[in-house]
């Protein structure tokens, strides 16, 4: 028996024959490749299910709903992000740094295997977290942020892209148990009003039967 690859929803199927693209991109800071290898996968198989799966077995505005709260969470992740590196440049240009010629030991090449346009905005709030990450990383070797406040604030803003990701898929599972189970009833009310309409159509054959000719010999003629 096959087992399950991390991140998947038990609804959706690994043998299932999906279309995807590949997209390579370097990640320069551990941070970022552990968010890419926590959370990638974890958040793609939630994006595919709700975006295919459960347009399958619920419905169109069903799907289309619990997208637009996906979308906003992502949507507020960008914004938090794109202000927190704005507040970085402000403290760059206040003490005269330039955010360039940082290099890292071990920057790694990673391949996203792209099922969903949301998965490619996941991966783009990686690119941008790790873009971040160098701000942080700079400021923190010119001596501008102390050891502890770095430490910290990159450990949350690692740990609130982990969370988006969690958070899509509990919201995906979720979904897909309401469906499965209004798919569920579906059938049982199907299968309930063809039991009751055959039982209708026995009634109605013996009320005929016993209001028919009688079935009784003819008494005999004298």
């Amino acid at each position: 028996m096959a087992t399950p690859q991390r991140g998947t929803i038990p609804s959706v199927s690994q043998d299932t024959s999906r279309p995807y693209f590949t997209q390579r991109v370097k990640l320069n800071s551990l941070h970022a490749q552990q968010v890419f290898n926590r959370g990638y996968d974890l958040c793609a198989n939630a994006i595919f299910s709700l975006s295919i799966v459960l347009r399958v077995i619920g419905s169109d505005e069903q799907a289309h709903e619990i997208e637009g709260v996906v979308d906003e969470r992502i949507n507020k992740q960008f914004e938090d992000l794109h202000a927190e590196s704005a507040r970085l440049d402000k403290v760059a240009e206040a003490n005269g740094i330039e955010f360039s010629g940082i290099d890292y030991s071990s920057p790694k090449d990673v391949e996203a295997r792209i099922t969903s346009p949301r998965a490619v905005r996941y991966i783009g709030l990686i690119r941008e977290f790790d873009a971040l990450v160098a701000k942080f990383d700079t400021l923190w070797l010119s001596g501008v942020i102390p050891d502890g406040n770095y430490s910290r604030s990159v450990y949350e803003w690692k740990r609130r892209l982990l969370r988006l990701a969690g958070s899509i898929r509990a919201i995906a599972s979720q979904a897909m148990i309401v469906a499965r189970k209004k798919e569920q009833l579906a059938t049982a009310s199907a299968v309930e009003n063809t039991n009751t309409s055959e039982l209708a159509v026995v009634d109605a054959l013996n009320e005929l039967v016993d209001s028919g000719p009688s079935m009784e010999p003819a008494p005999a003629v004298a």
